[in-house]
Parts: C-alpha cells; sequence; structure tokens
C-alpha cells in the first residue's frame, strides 16, 4: 500500500507548502495531506513514518519554508481536531490541537472562561504552542494545562499528565515524532466584561507594538536569559534593515517581515546578519523561535 492508493480526497501532490504560510515564502511540498479523523491520522502516520519526513502543520504562523522546499509529507490536521468543548460540572475546557487561537479565545470569552484571553494575541494553533510553551503578554499556553494525548513515535495513543510533562521558556520535553491531538485545561470562572476587557487590551497592545498588517512568522528569535531579543536587535541597528525582500519591522525589531517578494533565503540570511552581529557586539547567542524547515534551493 502507498500514497497513491489512499482514498483521501485532500491529498495532493507538490503542494504549494510555502505560499500557504504566514511568510508567503519558499517552496513546495512532496505530499500534502488533511486528516480528518484520528485514523485517518493514525494510518497516515503508519504508512510514511518508515518511507519520508514526515511534518505536522499547525497555522503556518511561525515556519519558514526554505526555498528548494520539503520533501516529504505534510499533514493538516481537521475536523476532528478542531473541537472545543467544556465540562461544566467538572470546569475542564477540551481542545483539539488544530483549534486556533482565536477561536478557543472566543469560545472562552462567550463561556466565562478566564486565563485564555491572551490566545487572542498569538496566531497560532493549540498543539503547535504546546510544543513550543508559547506565550504572550504574561500568560503560557501550560499554565492551566491539565494534559495531552498524544500519538507517540510507536503510533501509541497516550495521555500524559502536566507533571509528566516540563515546561521551560518556549519549550517543551515533547519529542519531534509526538503528535498532540488534543488537550485539556482547569476553566476558571470569571465574568464576561473582565474578560472582554483584557482581549480588548491585548488587541490595542498587540496592534501598537506589533506590525500585524505585515506578512510576518511572529516573534524571530527566543529572548535569552536576562535580555530582550528587540532591544538587542535595537542596539546593534538593525531595526528597518533590508536583504531583498525582507526587511526587520520599524514596530517590533524581533519580526522579520517579508516586505517585497522575499525569499525565504533573504529572510533566513537577515535573520543570520542579526545573530552575528548581536554575538560580536554582545557575546549572546540569539536563538531562532521561527522554525525552519526543508532544504535551499540549488543554484
Amino acid at each position: 500500500m502507498n500514497f497513491n492508493s489512499l482514498q483521501f480526497p485532500s491529498l495532493k501532490f507538490n503542494y504549494e507548502f510555502g505560499k500557504k504560510t504566514w511568510f508567503g515564502s519558499g517552496g513546495n511540498c512532496r505530499y500534502f495531506l488533511r486528516a480528518d479523523s484520528l485514523k485517518q491520522l493514525r494510518t497516515t502516520l503508519k504508512i510514511g513514518k518508515n518511507i519520508l519526513p514526515i511534518f505536522i502543520l499547525g497555522s503556518g504562523s511561525n515556519i519558514l519554508v526554505r526555498d528548494g522546499g520539503y520533501k516529504g509529507m505534510v499533514i493538516k490536521l481537521g475536523s476532528d481536531f478542531k473541537k472545543i468543548e467544556i465540562d461544566k460540572k467538572k470546569n475542564i475546557l477540551s481542545v483539539g490541537s488544530a483549534a486556533k487561537d482565536i477561536e478557543v479565545s472566543k469560545f472562552c470569552l462567550e463561556n466565562n472562561i478566564s486565563g485564555f484571553e491572551f490566545l487572542s494575541g498569538i496566531p497560532g494553533t493549540i498543539g503547535g504552542n504546546l510544543k513550543m510553551n508559547a506565550g504572550c503578554f504574561g500568560h503560557q499556553i501550560s499554565d492551566q494545562l491539565l494534559d495531552c494525548t498524544i500519538i507517540d513515535k510507536n503510533l501509541m495513543t497516550k495521555k500524559i499528565s502536566k507533571k509528566n510533562i516540563n515546561f521551560n521558556y518556549r519549550n517543551s520535553s515533547f519529542s519531534n515524532e509526538d503528535v498532540i491531538v488534543e488537550a485539556s485545561f482547569i476553566a476558571k470562572r470569571s465574568h464576561k466584561e473582565i474578560i472582554k476587557k483584557k482581549m480588548l487590551e491585548i488587541s490595542i497592545q498587540r496592534k501598537k507594538s506589533q506590525p500585524v498588517s505585515s506578512r510576518t512568522g511572529g516573534s524571530t528569535f527566543v529572548n535569552p536569559p536576562s535580555h530582550s531579543a528587540w532591544k538587542l536587535i535595537d542596539s546593534v541597528k538593525f531595526k528597518g534593515k533590508r536583504l531583498g525582500g525582507a526587511k526587520v519591522s520599524d514596530l517590533h525589531s524581533n519580526f522579520l517581515i517579508n516586505d517585497n517578494f522575499a525569499t525565504s533565503m533573504d529572510i533566513e540570511l537577515l535573520g543570520e546578519e542579526i545573530r552575528q552581529s548581536v554575538w560580536n557586539k554582545f557575546k549572546i547567542n540569539l536563538n531562532w523561535e521561527l522554525m525552519r524547515i526543508g532544504e535551499f534551493k540549488k543554484i
């Protein structure tokens, strides 16, 4: 059995993967598939894991696909992984890994659940957030987590409690082969007006401080211990600097922008120039927060 014989109507070949990310740059992937159920996902992983690389795609908001493309399969989690439910008796929020952050924050608003307002300021999905312990405005996704359901490298479905997961700043102990399918959180109750006010404050602050209307991948570098990445970048005078079609945001220098039909190489080289300049001046290493995948384009 091979991918040609899978009865998945969503299966596509030589898919424009890079163009579908928030940056809108980069090459194609060999296969693209939307898995709408746990059965489809397990079947795809079983067939593909020993044949070619597999990448699980969230919203594409923090990914840079290199110009040579991704010589593997990209799986987008579909309908069964987007569910958001509340157990009102137990006050437990259950969220599928493909649920978008903004949809979770809206659901919580409608159901008077606090602690998830910050998700309205993150353009991602719950699964990707948990892998990198995403956060902003003083909160992170692991704060109210109870447990996660995953498919591990042996294709076993497991529920893992928070105490058995190591969460650090923008990092977790999940392996690259772990596929998160669902997560449960403590649902703390609050008044709708208080939640709405917090969300509005986050929206205003985000629009003032981030290039939300530009093609970007969010924060480019992780903040080093005791430092802010944007302050270091400002100190080496990279705000507004360009390389090809890529640009460092004038609004927030830890954001790179596809400003004028940038290639992924433009974006990555500009990022590497920043890293080298910060190292030369401060001897501080800036680690990429953006996920860079695929191959460089052969010249």
